[in-house]
C-alpha cells in the first residue's frame, strides 16, 4: 500500500532518522511541516518578524529534505495572512521542489479576530492563483471557516486535527462542526490527533471507529487523509500505533484504507506516487 503521512515535524527527528522510521513502518512519503518551538510572542519558529509586525515562517530543513528525497518528502509552508508580501513570498515558494500547500493556524485571540473578520481573503486569493490547497487549524472556530469556503469554492481546504477543540477533555472533543462542513466539496478532513482528542482507550483505539465512520460517511474516503503528527502526539501513541490503528482496522474496507492512508493526500497535494509504488 502507498502510505503518505500528511503531517510530521520531521526536523525534530532529523531527516535520516525520519527516513529510517518511515522505512520500518512502510511509509512511502511524508508531508513535512517544519516547526521548532514557539517564540516568546507565541509565533511558531523557525521564521522572522517583518517590519509590518507579521511573522514569516521558513522551512530550510523541509526544503532540503524535499530536494534530496523528492519521492519521500514534500512540504507545506505556514503563512501569516497579515503578511503584506504574501503574494511574492508564495510565488517564490512555488519555485521550490516539493512545495505543495499552505497552512494557516488560528490559536491566539488576535489570530482569531483576523480569521473571523475575513482576514484570510488575501492568502486565499494567492492560494487560488497558484492552485495550492490550504490546511486550516482553527480549534473552536471551524464554523467560521464556512465564510471562506463559500467565497473561495475553487480553493481546496483541509480541516486539520479532526476539527477538534484542543482544550476539551480527552475523548470529549466534538467533530460536529467539521462534519457539517462536508457539504462543501472543496473541504477535506485530516484524521490527525484523533487518539489525543477523541479517544480514551489504549491502542488500537476502538472507540474511534464510530467517529471515523461518521467522518467517512460525511466526506467520503476520497476527502479524508491520515496524518500521524508523530512528534506532537507521541505522548499518546507511537508512530506505529497511529498508523496501524488505521491500516489494520477491521471496520474499514481495503479501498477506504487506500484513500485514507495515501490516496487522498496524493490527490489533494497533486503528488503522484513513485512509479515503483503505483
Amino acid at each position: 500500500m502507498d502510505i503518505v503521512d500528511a503531517q510530521v515535524h520531521a526536523n525534530m527527528l532529523g531527516t535520516e532518522i525520519t527516513l529510517a522510521i518511515m522505512d520500518a513502518l512502510g511509509i512511502q512519503s511524508l508531508l513535512f511541516d517544519e516547526f521548532d518551538a514557539p517564540a516568546d510572542d507565541g509565533r511558531l519558529l523557525p521564521g522572522y518578524r517583518l517590519p509590518s509586525g507579521a511573522f514569516r515562517c521558513v522551512g530550510p530543513n523541509a526544503e532540503a529534505a524535499a530536494i534530496a528525497h523528492p519521492d519521500r518528502f514534500a512540504f507545506l509552508m505556514r503563512v501569516d495572512p497579515t503578511d503584506p508580501g504574501i503574494q511574492s513570498w508564495v510565488e517564490t515558494l512555488t519555485a521550490a521542489p516539493g512545495f505543495k500547500a499552505l497552512r494557516s493556524t488560528i490559536f491566539t485571540p488576535a489570530e482569531g479576530a483576523v480569521f473571523e473578520e475575513g482576514g484570510l481573503d488575501g492568502m486565499l486569493k494567492t492560494a487560488h492563483a497558484h492552485g495550492l490547497p490550504v490546511f486550516i487549524t482553527c480549534p473552536g472556530r471551524v464554523r467560521q471557516l464556512e465564510q471562506y469556503v463559500q467565497r473561495f469554492p475553487d480553493v481546496q481546504f483541509v480541516i486539520d486535527h479532526c476539527g477538534a477543540a484542543f482544550d476539551a477533555p480527552r475523548g470529549q472533543a466534538s467533530i460536529d462542526d467539521a462534519v457539517a462542513m462536508a457539504k462543501y466539496p472543496n473541504v477535506a478532513y485530516k484524521w490527525a490527533h484523533a487518539a489525543t482528542f477523541l479517544s480514551t482507550e489504549p491502542y488500537p483505539f476502538t472507540d474511534l471507529d464510530p467517529k471515523l465512520r461518521r467522518a467517512l460517511d460525511a466526506f467520503g474516503p476520497q476527502r479524508v487523509m491520515w496524518a500521524s503528527d508523530y512528534t506532537m502526539t507521541r505522548h499518546r501513541a507511537t508512530w506505529a500505533e497511529t498508523l496501524f490503528s488505521i491500516r489494520d482496522s477491521p471496520s474499514l474496507s481495503e479501498d477506504e484504507k487506500v484513500w485514507i492512508l495515501g490516496g487522498t493526500a496524493r490527490r489533494i497535494l497533486k503528488w503522484p506516487a513513485p512509479q515503483a509504488s503505483s
